[in-house]
């Protein structure tokens, strides 16, 4: 269907245009190019599934399509022109902190591995000291995980426990990206072996989202600074999309039910419809659910409401009992209320994310919206980049890298619930910073942290 629309089309050329100007600018080191991330995540989220599940467009009128692909030019267009100015504006901010510490990857590592240990023995504490159960929840979404917790908290521990969740991901990333600039093969063993202990945890709790988060900073950093070929990168690089591409089939099928059988099965496959294909990047659909929403008079835009509610939902619901509840009204009219399940306290057996363009929709309507989720990314780009331009730090960056990774994740929705483990690494950044200038303040600062192994053609293509 989508591709009898002339929007489709418009947009997807204006797509390639603004990525290969991306690279353009990547080859001449103009930070810029690192606007390629938004382009890679539209691409993703709003042109890919319509290709691999047909099926589910065809009874979409073909108006509502074009009018979608119509929001996702004009997203495009507002990121692009507002793009500059944010990353002008943004890199105009004075610094608060000297980036330049005296911290050697071994000491940042060491800070890193505490926090991990730390929240590893709470998590295996909340489990009961089942320890293999806490690393390995083979049951899914049907059993209790380390950092899992009621839909609703109303005490303070629902807080207290979301804190530590959001926490362990930046930590498990962070340990990811310090594998490459350990000086020594006994710390980046040990820096690979407790990213490796945990990465299962992610995997078999069944949120791809935050199995991304852990996962992709360390895809980035081997890309950036990895010590093979350019060729033997992309080559394997290529056999680990194909194994996240399979492996989140069967997150998809089984984290509702467990992963017990799988394991225990000779052939896992068999488990699964034959015709399983990969799910969840549909958000161009959402985005056709979005408008008809809007246009049946199912809501009026927010003005920014929804938007004020994601910012402001860090405040715990013991201290604000009636906190607004994200995207409930949309995920009844979607036609998930529920009312008698475990989940009843929410009225809806499953939330229904809208998408980055959608959200904005949702917020400002079909022609501004797109366009005020297009100034958002652009914010966001601008933040990297200016994370990027402080890599002399190799605490801001492995923060980069964090943000960089999770950047992909926005596609689903642009949200501190996607953005959470970055500001809890930014935190311990600053502290650690700040602890490292009163320490070394009458010492110089050092000009760079050099990785082990010499730098890569992409990471010196982004050097001025």
């Amino acid at each position: 269907m989508v591709s009898h629309e002339i929007t489709f089309y418009i947009a997807a050329v204006v797509l390639v245009v603004l990525t290969v100007e991306s690279c353009i600018k990547l080859l001449n080191r103009d930070t810029f190019g690192i606007t390629i991330g938004v382009y890679v995540t539209v691409f993703a989220w709003y042109f890919v599934d319509p290709f691999i599940n047909p099926a589910s467009y065809d009874y979409l009128p073909s108006s509502l399509l074009g009018e979608s692909y119509g929001q996702v030019l004009l997203f495009l267009i507002g990121f692009r022109v507002f793009a500059p100015v944010a990353i002008r504006w943004i890199g105009r901010q004075r610094s608060s902190g000297i980036f330049a510490t005296r911290l050697t990857p071994e000491q940042i590592l060491r800070g890193v591995a505490a926090i991990w240990l730390l929240l590893l023995m709470i998590g295996i504490y909340r489990m009961g000291g089942d320890v293999v159960g806490a690393l390995f929840p083979l049951d899914g979404r049907s059993g209790p995980t380390m950092w899992g917790r009621g839909a609703v908290e109303t005490g303070a521990s629902g807080f207290l426990i979301s804190f530590a969740g959001y926490l362990f991901n930046a930590v498990t990333a962070f340990l990811g990206v310090l594998v490459f600039f350990q000086r020594s093969a006994a710390w980046r063993l040990i820096a690979g072996a407790m990213f490796a202990i945990t990465l299962p945890y992610f995997f078999l709790a069944g949120a791809r989202s935050h199995f991304l988060a852990a996962v992709l900073p360390f895809i980035l950093t081997y890309l950036f600074y990895g010590r093979h070929l350019l060729i033997l990168k992309l080559a394997i690089l290529a056999v680990a999309f194909f194994c996240l591409n399979e492996g989140f089939k069967f997150v998809t099928a089984f984290r509702g039910t467990g992963f017990r059988d799988v394991l225990a099965s000779e052939n896992p496959y068999e488990l699964m419809d034959e015709d399983a294909r990969p799910s969840g990047l549909n958000m161009i659909q959402e985005l056709c659910f979005v408008n008809v929403y809007l246009g049946t008079g199912g809501a009026s835009p927010a003005y920014g409401a929804r938007y004020l509610n994601e910012l402001l939902n860090f405040i715990p619901r013991v201290i604000w009992p009636s906190k607004p509840m994200i995207g409930i009204d949309y995920a009844k009219w979607r036609g998930f209320e529920s009312e008698h399940d475990e989940n009843g306290e929410l009225g809806v057996n499953t939330t229904v994310s809208s998408g980055m363009i959608g959200g904005g929709v949702l917020n400002f309507g079909q022609i501004f919206g797109p366009v005020a989720a297009g100034i958002l990314m652009a914010l966001w780009i601008g933040v990297l980049i200016y994370w990027w331009e402080q890599r002399k730090s190799l605490l801001r960056l492995v923060l980069f890298m964090l943000g960089a990774g999770l950047t992909f994740n926005l596609g689903r929705d642009i949200s501190l619930l996607v953005l959470w483990p970055v500001i809890f690494a930014y935190c311990f950044v600053r502290l650690a910073e700040m602890w490292a200038t009163r320490r070394f303040r009458e010492l110089p600062q050092l000009a760079t942290v050099t990785p082990a192994g010499p730098m890569q053609v992409v990471a010196g293509r982004l050097s001025q």
